[in-house]
């Protein structure tokens, strides 16, 4: 039941939506909430044994091999032996931008291929720290990820959604089996994952290099998509870009781009850290010479070039004592990440989300959201959590430029049984939450169409100090893609979560790429309605009273 006060507002927010599109509104939202609820019917429970991506090659039949004649090449995929799902991995976008005359310059599309390409394996990753800290990757050209649904044609106008990994700008794993689209081509929906360069190549400030390599790389990515995915079967009018963490961060330059335009209809923004760009050239700049140094190079491309391969496995260390120095930590305004965009008067013109107030995006659908307790993530699993006190936190409030009183109103509102669980709260409203909350703002603000949501659910999952996850960063992401029992997803998770909760995303955000819709009530600045995600799912208004006031992303 809504007060009179909350259904005056919620009816001066509906003046300006026509009414056709508020029943729509209402439809969807009853479907969803029906859905939802039925926690014991998962989606695809047919679908929950299926192999992964790397045995999809022994399951080629030469008879049945789905093929696409593109403008950039004949592509054959292969069929998934249980769901007849087409699927082509490994397709070249762009050339090689590790060869050296291609070295830290903008990218360069591929040529059409000549010959049917076999794509049967996955393509090679950015250049990036591996699971044991040695580099990988860099050894071809960049490449995307395709799953279609199985009755698919070149006739056929499916909506498409391509996925931008995250990663902290230093790693991006298109290939991870996290990722996997069958779910969604089963559903009727064309799943692309895209690769771009991170760490020094694709968000570093060199001299002589071209700038944001890595935003232009996401953009040429959906370029691709946007001229060649009707022979898939796709409708090159309805494209939605999702991401998270750095994924979706690096969306947000992307969608404020003048290089962007008319690329998608609509994106999904997951826990992006909106506000991280660099806003000066002295800041770029300065990043550059600390990571150079780090690597015994100039920040220039001819210096940075002759750094082998190997030495950039020092990367994470590099970050890492950057990431320990107040001064560092002022100077950022809390944000210590060294690979961020950059205003550059060009890819990016000026801090996205000003652009997006004043209507960058303004014929675009979006879904913006978070998770409860992201921060969690970084000191949960290691231990971390329990070392936390008041001057941990207290440090962390002097480190972000904000006032010791910040701190005050989150021990007066019990944010947190520990110092811990207050510190992740901190740190989570100002690296995450709060610069999210502020893209819906200012998406809103530009005539955007937005839902917002609130990723509530608690992982059981415990860490050294015997601390649950909880609401942590990437939590989410397995019940959007509807992969629970994918390894890696099982080790945030657990092995036991909520099928309801998958039920509830990932058919929220198949609604939104059909539709370019979300399946609750649109965001707006008087109302600030949003879907919080649960065991139980429901809507709830302004999750973030308290911390948008407390602590307001700049």
């Amino acid at each position: 039941m809504h007060s009179a006060l909350q259904r005056e507002k919620l009816t001066a927010a509906n003046r300006t939506v026509p009414s056709s599109q508020l029943a729509f509104h209402a439809m969807q939202r009853r479907r969803f909430l029906e859905n939802s609820a039925l926690a014991s019917l998962p989606l695809l429970s047919s679908l929950a044994l299926l192999p992964g991506c790397a045995v999809y090659e022994r399951n080629i039949h030469s008879d049945d091999r789905p093929s696409a004649d593109a403008p950039a090449g004949r592509f054959r995929g292969v069929r998934q032996p249980n769901t007849g799902i087409q699927v082509y991995l490994g397709i070249p976008f762009m050339k090689n931008p590790y060869e050296p005359v291609r070295r830290f310059l903008a990218p360069q599309p591929m040529e059409r291929i000549a010959d049917t390409l076999d794509c049967v394996k996955h393509g090679a990753l950015p250049l990036q720290p591996g699971p044991d800290g040695a580099m990988i990757g860099g050894d071809g050209p960049l490449c995307l990820n395709i799953w279609v649904p199985r009755d698919a044609t070149p006739r056929s106008r499916f909506p498409v959604m391509v996925w931008v990994p995250g990663g902290g700008s230093i790693r991006c794993a298109q290939n991870d089996e996290r990722f996997d689209g069958t779910h969604f081509a089963a559903h009727g929906c064309i799943l692309v994952t895209l690769a771009y360069r991170v760490n020094i190549d694709g968000f570093l400030k060199i001299r002589g290099g071209d700038s944001n390599l890595g935003v232009r790389d996401i953009i040429m990515g959906l370029r691709w998509v946007k001229d060649n995915i009707a022979a898939f079967g796709g409708d090159p009018q309805a494209v939605t870009a999702f991401g998270q963490s750095a994924g979706g961060t690096h969306l947000v330059d992307v969608v404020a781009s003048p290089y962007a335009q008319g690329l998608l209809r609509g994106a999904i923004i997951q826990s992006p850290s909106a506000v991280a760009q660099w806003r000066s050239d002295a800041q770029a700049d300065r990043a550059a010479e600390f990571v150079a140094k780090g690597l015994g190079a100039e920040p220039t491309r001819e210096s940075l070039a002759k750094v082998p391969f190997e030495k950039l496995s020092d990367l994470p260390k590099i970050a890492g004592r950057l990431a320990a120095d107040p001064e560092w930590a002022k100077f950022t305004d809390g944000n210590v990440s060294l690979f961020k965009g950059w205003i550059d008067q060009d890819v990016i013109p000026e801090l996205p989300v000003d652009a997006l107030r004043k209507g960058a995006a303004r014929k675009m659908a979006f879904i913006v959201g978070s998770t409860s307790s992201e921060w969690r993530y970084y000191i949960v699993p290691n231990g971390a959590i329990a070392k936390k006190n008041r001057a941990s936190a207290a440090a962390l409030i002097a480190g972000a430029n904000r006032p010791e009183t910040v701190l005050e109103a989150y021990v007066r509102v019990n944010r947190g049984k520990t110092w811990g669980d207050c510190f992740a709260q901190i740190q989570s409203d100002l690296i995450f939450r709060m610069p999210c909350v502020k893209l819906a703002e200012s998406l809103a603000a530009g005539g955007a169409q937005v839902w917002t949501y609130d990723f509530a659910w608690e992982s059981p999952v415990k860490g050294k100090s015997g601390a649950s996850l909880g609401a942590a960063h990437t939590v989410d992401v397995p019940f959007v893609f509807q992969n629970l029992s994918a390894p890696r997803a099982v080790r945030t998770i657990g092995e036991r979560p909520p099928q309801a909760l998958a039920q509830a995303m990932h058919s929220a955000w198949l609604t939104f790429a059909k539709t370019g819709c979300a399946p609750w009530t649109p965001f707006s600045l008087d109302t600030r309605r949003a879907m919080r995600f649960d065991a139980k799912s429901q809507e709830v208004s302004d999750p973030w009273a308290f911390e948008r006031l407390t602590l307001p992303a700049r």
